[in-house]
């Protein structure tokens, strides 16, 4: 981070700080990690500088693992005289400008960005831009990072380097010490305040509130008859109501898992079919060999089994990040506070908790910014068990199967069948959580702050970008795992540790043992003895009691990886040696059970399979993530065994049920 040439992001939560970051970035940004650490960096290019956005946080005084980042990457800042773009929300300025009274004593150049210029107008509220500027010593630009509106001017004064050293507000505070020790002094108490320093904290923090609401007084107008905040009051009354509240967001939640399936299934087909008909023309059109097999059976159906949730992986993304940037995901965290307390959790948890739904990798690094050590670590032992989106291709291939398709409806079983498992996830994260909180003796810190950002008109900009960074990093990072099995389970399904004589007579001897007007497929007995059908039958009297045949045992196996890889496994198993023009779907409906007739995917094994990837941690990413941030291997194995005693156990119980 330490480039001269490096412009950082400062602001607090809901301050529209990374809306800022991609509209003046755009599309050449990039994710990384702190060095040392695994909290997730931003950084882009604009004309020469690198922009990075660092976390969002209150307070320099704050103790959250992630806020402890960003207050070391400002504090690196100040050191080297590397400038920072202050961010601020318009609506809600005594906040930000205490933030920013932090900052500014520690005489880092600065330029000030007032956010939310919209809802400023709108709201009848006006910043006498020059005003606040002469007070605090800086440059200042009130624009909308949704819009662009005033981006002219930032660009300007960052292409003139018009960053400069703030008034300094409360180093007074100190003035009891001199020279170098007033630095020293301040820096500790902003750093890692020690206890005798409580009474320099309390001074320095009076003086800021009387400064800043002098400045505040002098330099903003309201409209006193015009309740600024009347239409997020009038709804937050419904929304934040203890019963109201809690309908209303499951009837939300059950609206985006059903737009999952509805809006998702028209381009899915598209896809599915579009690769079933490629992989039918290449073998039509190239000669047979291990080359037209491999394009075929292996390459084409693993990108299939990547590219064919893109629909549905988007627009999840989508809804999730429209629930975020209207203001409504806070409001989730309140409502539930009380519920969660249950649990031994907090209403801070339910961010990621929700962004769990996304990935568990960032769910967990995410936790950083809960100060409760005890809920932290409860947050990264239960959080895998939420429904990531690698498990959405799993559920909704299953779904499929067993369930009609309705499309075009609005409310259907497939959307409540996803909802269902959803909630079966929540539901085991809470237990999973209230076990921890029960049973650890890690020290309690309870308390728990929330500030609720202002209703407003979705970024669509933001959404969009995320939507497309979000579904690509699927696309490449998961893509790459899904071809590269696919091609080993093709190899392994292709070849035999069997000679082709000893093959051939065997497949005599077992059609001699067949019924009348029973047929058994040369193509479907070659792969019970390649090295992939050993491979199943040596697990298969393990996986027997859930219902699973070594074909199931192989894609789950291989797709301990990575979830979504169960997809492309059978993709590429039930392709080997088909002819049929028919989508992976259409496969799965009609493979049935050799010695029995009866369909192979039937409720039973399919609900087996369902809660098998409910509550298995088939993530190594995910098990290596949680060891470097609990630095025990111990627990990471533990969470991992639990999660998969758990998968087995409901697994089995719901087949014996369902057969």
């Amino acid at each position: 981070m330490q480039q001269q040439n490096s412009i950082a992001l400062v602001g607090k939560p809901n301050s529209g700080k990374s809306s800022l970051f991609n509209l003046i970035t755009g599309m050449n940004q990039k994710i990384g990690n702190y060095t040392g650490v695994t909290v997730e960096s931003k950084i882009g290019k604009y004309k020469g500088y690198n922009i990075v956005d660092l976390p969002g946080l209150k307070s320099l005084r704050s103790t959250a693992p992630e806020e402890v980042i960003a207050k070391s990457e400002i504090l690196r800042y100040a050191e080297y005289a590397y400038p920072i773009i202050f961010v601020a929300n318009g609506m809600q300025m005594e906040d930000s400008l205490l933030l920013f009274s932090e900052v500014a004593d520690l005489e880092v150049p600065v330029i000030l960005v007032v956010n939310y210029k919209d809802d400023l107008e709108k709201n009848r509220i006006l910043i006498d831009e020059q005003s606040i500027a002469d007070q605090l010593g800086c440059d200042v630009v009130v624009m909308n990072s949704r819009t662009g509106d005033g981006l002219e001017k930032l660009e300007s004064l960052i292409e003139d380097n018009s960053f400069k050293i703030p008034n300094s507000v409360c180093r007074s505070a100190f003035d009891r010490f001199e020279g170098d020790e007033i630095e020293n002094i301040y820096r500790r108490v902003v750093s890692f305040p020690k206890p005798e320093d409580d009474d320099l904290i309390q001074d320095s923090f009076h003086k800021r509130q009387k400064i800043i609401s002098s400045i505040i007084k002098s330099t903003i107008q309201r409209d006193e008859v015009y309740d600024y905040l009347q239409t997020t009051k009038k709804w937050d009354k419904i929304l934040l109501h203890p019963i109201y509240g809690m309908i209303i967001f499951m009837l939300v939640l059950y609206l985006v898992f059903q737009a999952v399936f509805t809006i998702s299934a028209y381009p899915m087909d598209w896809i599915d079919q579009g690769m079933a008909g490629l992989s039918s023309l290449v073998k039509t059109s190239m000669p047979d060999s291990w080359l037209q097999e491999l394009i075929a059976d292996a390459i084409i159906q693993g990108i299939g089994g990547v590219i064919i949730f893109i629909p549905q992986i988007a627009m999840l993304f989508f809804l999730l990040g429209l629930l975020e940037h209207t203001g409504y995901l806070s409001r989730i965290s309140f409502i539930s506070d009380a519920f969660l307390r249950k649990f031994g959790l907090s209403g801070k948890s339910i961010i990621p908790l929700m962004s769990s739904w996304a990935c568990a990798i960032p769910a967990i690094m995410g936790a950083r910014v809960i100060d409760d050590p005890k809920e932290r670590m409860a947050i990264i032992m239960a959080s895998p068990l939420m429904t990531c989106s690698a498990r959405l291709p799993v559920y909704t291939i299953l779904i499929a199967v067993i369930l009609p398709q309705e499309k075009g409806s609005i409310f259907g079983y497939q959307g409540l069948a996803l909802l269902g498992l959803y909630l079966i996830g929540v539901a085991a994260t809470l237990a999973v959580a209230l076990y921890y909180s029960k049973k650890s003796k890690v020290q309690s810190n309870p308390f728990w702050s929330l500030e609720l950002p202002v209703y407003r008109s979705p970024n669509w900009r933001n959404i969009f970008l995320t939507v497309y960074l979000k579904t690509k990093s699927f696309v490449v990072e998961a893509g790459k795992v899904i071809l590269a099995i696919s091609i080993i389970i093709w190899f392994l399904s292709t070849n035999s540790p069997n000679d082709d004589q000893y093959i051939s007579e065997q497949y005599t001897i077992a059609q001699s043992q067949l019924s009348d007007g029973v047929t058994l497929s040369k193509e479907s007995f070659d792969l019970e003895y390649s090295y992939l059908g050993h491979m199943g039958k040596f697990i298969e009297p393990t996986i027997a009691p859930l219902g699973y045949d070594w074909k199931i045992g192989i894609a789950v196996l291989s797709s301990f990886a990575a979830r979504e890889v169960f997809v492309g496994t059978l993709s590429t198993i039930y392709s080997i040696g088909s002819e049929e023009e028919s989508t992976i779907i259409e496969r799965l409906r009609n493979e049935t059970v050799f010695s029995t007739g009866a369909k192979r995917f039937g409720i039973a094994t399919s609900v087996s399979l369902l809660l098998f990837y409910v509550f298995a941690l088939q993530c190594m990413s995910t098990v290596a993530i949680v060891k470097k941030e609990t630095q025990s291997w111990s627990f990471a194995l533990f969470q991992f065994v639990l999660m998969l005693v758990l998968a087995y156990v409901f697994a089995f119980v719901a087949y014996q049920l369902l057969r």
